[in-house]
């Protein structure tokens, strides 16, 4: 199994066996997002590994989740940084679902003393270790909002285009609150974002990470479909106002 493949077949997993890893495991994982491409260039991050096995240091919270270990990024706080830490946040989860590691994204806060000890901004967690539950499932039974209520087309596009939307639907989400919505033209996809209400104000730091989560899906299934696409902001677009939601990115298509 790839990273592509993981996309289709991944599950997020709650519960995990409070066993070690090997550590060229470990090692192999802390590799790979010390090399990861940035969404964004020039934002400083920090991958944090916490093992939760001699000593807890679980996070808190009442969606925390007891795991072996977390995998934590911190980032400097500049525009769209978090887009970015979802972005490479992403990439790493695939990998590990790759490898048969079982994983989650985390909501809990990990407490003071974790944070005070990361070098930025904390932003968010994967869960990850041995489990013993299936780790693998059909993309049909995944619990995502039907084609229609989040893409709208309005052209006719190629079944790769089709299946490169159906893997950026398929990322997992805070609360799966499949936050994104797509316009979909035959040489552009315009991304945006569901906004929140007045009193879901406070989950927009997690939507942006979210539609970071998303990016990675996208654009890794678009890369391995060998779609040429291209990452960019319309300035007509970033500047007008929508009723229900918030242009994010276009991507070019071609």
């Amino acid at each position: 199994m790839n990273t592509f493949d993981a996309i289709f077949s991944r599950r997020s997993i709650k519960h995990y066996l409070n066993e070690k890893l090997e550590w060229d495991v470990i090692a192999n994982i802390l590799d790979f997002a010390n090399n990861l491409p940035m969404l964004i260039e020039g934002i400083a991050v920090e991958f944090k590994l916490v093992s939760n096995i001699e000593t807890k240091q679980g996070f808190r919270g009442p969606f925390s989740m007891k795991a072996p270990y977390y995998l934590c990024i911190s980032s400097e706080e500049k525009e769209d940084y978090l887009l970015n830490a979802g972005y490479l946040m992403q990439q790493l989860n695939l990998y590990m679902v790759s490898k048969g590691i079982a994983t989650c994204f985390v909501i809990g806060d990990p407490g003071h003393n974790l944070k005070s000890n990361m070098k930025y901004k904390y932003v968010v967690a994967l869960a990850f270790g041995k489990t013993s539950s299936p780790l693998y499932r059909d993309s049909s039974e995944a619990n995502r909002l039907p084609e229609k209520d989040v893409i709208v087309y309005k052209e006719e596009v190629s079944s790769d285009i089709k299946q490169v939307l159906t893997a950026a639907r398929l990322a997992p989400s805070s609360y799966n609150s499949q936050p994104w919505r797509f316009v979909v033209y035959k040489n552009r996809i315009h991304v945006f974002t569901k906004k929140n209400t007045l009193i879901t104000k406070a989950l927009d730091f997690s939507k942006m990470v979210d539609m970071g989560i998303m990016l990675a899906n996208l654009l890794l299934a678009a890369d391995e479909l060998w779609v040429d696409v291209t990452l960019n902001k319309s300035e007509t677009l970033k500047t007008k106002q929508f009723h229900s939601n918030e242009y994010i990115r276009t991507i070019a298509i071609g």
